[in-house]
């Protein structure tokens, strides 16, 4: 079912009316399937072959389906597939096949096309179930163009929705509902002409456009006011959309209470905000629902913990908001998704309540990332930087020191049979962590506070201090003791936490570049699929846990990266691959990656090494690796020798912190039939062993048959100037 922009819980007021309309247009038909052109069923046939192609990791083959169905008729099922495109986060390909079948339509040469009816159709045992009607060209495309709009909603293509508005608004559609049914292209292309101008921010024009709007069966005044409310609301003028809202009587009462929730909740009135909240749910149960949670209500719940400065409330409430999903109201709960740019600007504001300003830097950062211009992660950044002055300023508190590894909870006396041990812990501070020593020497520090070095033992007993100093120049001191026992067959120090580290990858695929001076590539997506299946079929990954970008512009890596921080903890593991184009400057002894939006003669678009290096800096992962596939990329960590270096006990390498890298080459092109890509595929794939590190595959794998085979060199090495210490990354087999 197909509805305007509107909070989800408006579904449950309008589920009454729709149940007694009639939801059609004059003009459409019903078809006999005999009277459907074969060429309509052929071309759904390869959209969903092409759909199932892409899901078992055949790229390039689902590609050329897919557009060979486009051509010979347009169907619902491209954008089935384009919704897979999007779950895989290639956002880019998902608008340019959606494109290539809006714009078909046109090229038929027909007044009319066979479309499935939108009220109806669903898919069902992975075929697309629902009445045939034949429309317009018009209508049609409205159609199709409705699907993309709601799919780069949901996926996050502000700009592109921008686009996708004013191109439908235009399209040639005249009303054919009548008191007893309404014309559901019409409405709603005349309902985005007001969505267009709340999406631009413009508030007068979308209120003036809301009051134009002709009554009809669907456009009661009720309806208009909440419309109206919404649109004062998004403008920041809560009185009016109060004034609106106390207009709502009957059916709408439910949209009354929640709307006075978002409300009171903005304007900083928690009790009011709550009362209204419960009335909500008590509306919910007469109408029989156990549950209704939107996404926006999280949001909304959050706003009211930033007001009582419960910001750890907060921080889950909008963790919330990001990860729930109502699936089985579809269009509906897109329509009432929550944009990610005032979320994250939110979990800004908690984080800076909680005095940790780096954590909101990275998220004011990543509000920015997903809409450049969003006024209020502007300002907050500005003011960040003022509170962070402030604190150092009056800072005379030095950092609390919290020693995690090795684990004290023994007692502060440990005893080790290693020849060193890895000191690890947190030295939190307003003012941020400057510096860290252990025994003297500087050892990796976050400016978040978190530190970890590896510290050489002596037999007997080992005096270990940890002095940290924060930005304000204060120091704190802790002292422990380690007993070296040689011994000792058995080894005594444990980690601090129980818990059980995750396995995260980030699989990076850009293929298909937007300037033409610099040449689409054909494989790097596919072996990034390929990657994921051995993953998650072979080694210990979740499906949950393997995040794709494919086809990224370099914002898009930040933002994932920034994401990231959120996410992982400590204990976990992290995979990060790359392919694509890379390029490498060598006056300035620089490396880049080309993400799609890159420019071959703007550097300023490129993505530096030492950028991704220090994102990924950011991250407390316990093992993180970095494979690249691009050309020149062994400029993004300091080389070290591996001849002699062979791997030490799997469980010595696991206790230490390890940030290190695999590239495909180090000062030259790479093919874009990757050979390097082909060993390393073979090498998880063939693996007999339940551990293997990342150096040993290298070796034993990877290298020799690489230079054999092309005159590429491989490179292993160690990313230092991310916190690097002597572990290694660990493949474990389920």
């Amino acid at each position: 079912m197909y509805l305007t922009k509107l909070f989800a819980f408006l579904l449950l007021i309008f589920l009454p009316f729709f149940a007694s309309a009639q939801l059609v247009s004059a003009e459409d038909n019903a078809k006999d399937p005999n009277q459907v052109p074969s060429a309509y069923y052929k071309g759904e046939s390869l959209a969903l072959e092409a759909d199932r192609q892409l899901k078992a990791g055949e790229v390039i083959k689902a590609d050329v389906l897919i557009r060979e169905s486009i051509k010979l008729y347009p169907t619902k099922a491209v954008y089935e597939y384009a919704k897979s495109l999007c779950r895989i986060s290639d956002l880019k390909t998902a608008n340019e096949i959606m494109d290539m079948a809006y714009h078909q339509l046109e090229k038929t040469g027909r007044n009319s096309v066979f479309i499935l009816d939108p009220l109806s159709s669903k898919m069902i045992d992975g075929k697309w179930s629902g009445s045939l009607m034949e429309k317009s060209l018009a209508r049609s495309q409205f159609l199709f163009g409705y699907d993309s709009y709601l799919l780069n909603k949901e996926f996050g293509g502000y700009k592109r929705n921008i686009e996708i508005l004013k191109k439908l608004i235009l399209l040639d559609i005249n009303n054919t509902g009548s008191i007893f049914s309404f014309d559901f292209e019409y409405t709603q292309k005349e309902n985005f002409k007001w969505e267009l101008s709340l999406a631009k921010k413009e508030y007068s024009k979308a209120i003036s456009e809301l009051n134009q709007m002709p009554k009809s069966s669907v456009v009661t005044n009720d309806y208009r006011n909440i419309l109206l409310a919404n649109a004062y609301f998004e403008g920041g003028d809560y009185e009016n959309s109060l004034t609106y809202i106390e207009k709502l009587s009957g059916r709408y009462t439910s949209s009354k209470n929640m709307q006075k929730f978002m409300v009171f909740a903005v304007t900083g009135k928690n009790d009011e905000a709550l009362l209204h909240l419960q009335k909500y749910n008590d509306e919910i149960k007469k109408l029989k629902f156990s549950s209704f949670k939107t996404n926006s209500m999280f949001y909304y719940l959050a706003v009211i913990d930033l007001n009582k400065k419960d910001y750890q409330n907060a921080l889950a409430n909008l963790d919330s908001t990001l990860n729930h999903r109502t699936a089985e109201l579809g269009s509906f709960a897109v329509n009432g998704l929550l944009d990610r740019w005032k979320v994250y600007k939110l979990i800004g504001d908690a984080y800076a309540g909680l005095e940790q300003f780096e954590k909101a830097k990275d998220n004011y950062n990543l509000s920015l990332l997903f809409y450049p211009e969003y006024e209020p992660a502007q300002k907050a950044l500005l003011q960040l930087g003022s509170q962070v002055s402030i604190v150092i300023e009056t800072d005379k508190i030095p950092p609390a020191i919290i020693i995690t590894e090795p684990a004290t909870n023994r007692g502060l006396e440990i005893v080790s049979v290693g020849n060193d041990i890895l000191v690890k812990g947190t030295a939190a501070d307003p003012s941020g962590l400057k510096s860290v020593t252990i025994n003297g020497v500087s050892v990796y520090a976050q400016p978040d506070g978190n530190f970890w070095g590896n510290i050489p033992l002596n037999d007997g007993l080992n005096k270990i201090t940890v002095r940290a100093t924060d930005g304000a120049g204060n120091v704190a001191e802790q002292v422990f003791e380690i007993e070296k026992n040689s011994k000792e067959p058995v080894n005594e120090v444990v980690a601090a936490t129980e818990r059980e580290g995750k396995n995260y990858c980030l699989l990076i695929g850009a293929q298909n570049y937007a300037d033409s001076s610099i040449p689409s590539l054909e494989n790097p997506i596919q072996d990034a699929v390929r990657l994921k299946i051995i993953l998650k079929s072979d080694y210990n990954f979740e499906d949950s846990n393997i995040i794709t970008l494919f086809n990224p512009e370099a914002n898009d890596i930040k933002r994932q990266l920034l994401e990231l921080t959120n996410i992982i903890q400590p204990e976990d593991n992290l995979l990060i691959f790359y392919a694509g184009h890379g390029i490498w400057v060598e006056k300035e002894k620089k490396g880049y990656w080309l993400l799609v939006d890159a420019k071959r003669n703007d550097p300023n678009t490129w993505l530096q090494n030492k950028d991704v290096l220090n994102l990924i800096a950011k991250l407390p992962s316990r093992h993180t690796l970095l494979i690249t596939d691009a050309c020149f990329s062994g400029g993004v960590f300091k080389t070290r020798s591996i001849g002699k270096d062979a791997p030490a006990a799997i469980q010595s390498l696991n206790e230490k912190i390890s940030r290190v890298a695999i590239t495909s080459g180090n000062d030259t092109e790479v093919p874009d039939e990757s050979v390097f890509m082909k060993y390393l595929i073979k090498a998880l794939t063939d693996n007999k062993e339940q551990y293997l590190t990342a150096q040993k595959m290298f070796i034993t794998q990877i290298m020799e048959a690489v230079m054999t085979e092309t005159k590429t060199e491989p490179r292993y090495g160690t990313l230092e100037l991310a916190g690097h210490v002597g572990g290694d990354y660990i493949f474990a087999k389920k």
